[in-house]
């Protein structure tokens, strides 16, 4: 094996970070790459990773702590093992803990060096606690690299103390093909959900205060105003569905909004398709993770859906500006209300974002390109010839 892979988030777990620390080990494994993830057990570990495209091993769960000592025993383990029989040339703590704590234990042991992936604010993040902030710092400081998913990411590891020259950007990535949809299962989906002639508006993520959803039900009547009939599609669970549902009474829109639970990733790119905008006004709000991203952003303009989002963490890597959709203050409901309305009534603007979006994430967002970039990373940092 060439790599070895610590992820405590890892599916099937679910959640941004297990979904990316999944999509990178399976696209560097298309490129040919050996790699041996160790990630935490889980329940329904056994029959996904007899799925898998390349091998995994599960230590138990615990304080982060312990799993910091058990990832860094088995990594040990199968260096010394030599399991498969590959020389490991780096290891890549997809995390700072419990995951970065366990590569500083491995490199003392067996001297493998090792890179830190940021995702968000979880880098700077350590509640005012002096031990974490010396754990993280030793972290960082002995990592030989940093891998992040926006600029925004990169910009946090260098705020930890990591060089701008050892930072290399990753991004997000997105399946192309799995995003195949055709005009009847549009017309069908739209039929399923009751719609008529309304313009329509989508949301898709987490059901949380960062997300942005009451901003936009704030804007729903300066919307319905200007361009008609409008409605509000929220797929997703979360602890805030009853007091979002409460602001969409209080704002006299709740026949505007739907809500649609949680919906299969397979029925995706349909109401991704059948959306007039795609809309997530995520927001910067202290103690809460950042929007690292926003895969959500390149899957809708990968059916040709425009785009909205807040001016916030690494939106601006997902939008680009007046290309593939359009950013706004995420906590301003006249400027997401403005931007809706330009989108809804100039039609030919909305299909240029949609056009030039879908193209843009082909070109540059793939999870293939996301593999490439790491092998590039590898080569720049010196790890690999």
């Amino acid at each position: 094996m060439s790599l070895i892979i610590l992820a405590d988030d890892f599916p099937p777990q679910v959640g941004g970070i297990q979904r990316y620390s999944y999509e990178l080990a399976a696209a560097l494994a298309r490129q040919g790459e050996q790699l041996l993830v160790i990630a935490t057990d889980h329940p329904q570990a056994a029959e996904f990773d007899a799925d898998s495209e390349f091998l995994i091993r599960r230590v138990g769960r615990g304080n982060k702590s312990r799993v910091a000592m058990a990832m860094a025993a088995a990594a040990v383990e199968s260096v010394r093992e030599q399991q498969p029989s590959s020389a490991v040339e780096v290891v890549v703590a997809t995390k700072w803990s419990p995951e970065g704590a366990a590569a500083r234990l491995i490199r003392r042991q067996v001297g493998l060096p090792y890179l830190v992936m940021g995702h968000g604010r979880e880098m700077t993040q350590t509640g005012a606690n002096l031990l974490k902030w010396a754990v993280q710092s030793l972290v960082v400081h002995g990592a030989t690299g940093g891998l992040a998913n926006s600029r925004y990411t990169a910009s946090q590891l260098q705020r930890r103390g990591l060089k701008p020259k050892r930072i290399h950007l990753l991004y997000g990535g997105v399946h192309p093909e799995r995003f195949a949809v055709n005009d009847q299962a549009i017309r069908e989906l739209r039929n399923n959900l009751g719609l008529g002639a309304e313009k329509v508006l989508l949301t898709v993520s987490r059901l949380v205060e960062r997300k942005g959803h009451h901003n936009v039900i704030r804007a729903l009547p300066q919307i319905a105003d200007a361009v008609g009939p409008v409605r509000y599609l929220i797929a997703g669970t979360g602890l805030q569905e009853q007091s979002l549902r409460r602001l969409a009474d209080e704002c006299q829109v709740s026949e505007l909004v739907q809500w649609l639970g949680y919906v299969p990733e397979q029925q995706l790119p349909a109401l991704y398709g059948l959306a007039d905008i795609f809309i997530m006004p995520s927001r910067d709000l202290p103690g809460q993770p950042i929007e690292g991203v926003g895969l959500v952003y390149l899957e809708a303009n990968l059916v040709g859906t425009p785009v909205i989002g807040g001016r916030t963490g690494g939106t601006a890597d997902a939008i680009e500006e007046g290309v593939s959709g359009l950013l706004v203050d995420p906590e301003n409901s006249d400027e997401i209300a403005a931007a809706a309305t330009r989108l809804l009534t100039d039609t030919s603007l909305a299909r240029r974002l949609g056009e030039e979006g879908r193209q843009r994430v082909v070109e540059n967002f793939t999870w293939d390109k996301v593999a490439r970039r790491f092998q590039t990373a590898l080569r720049k940092l010196n790890l690999r010839s």
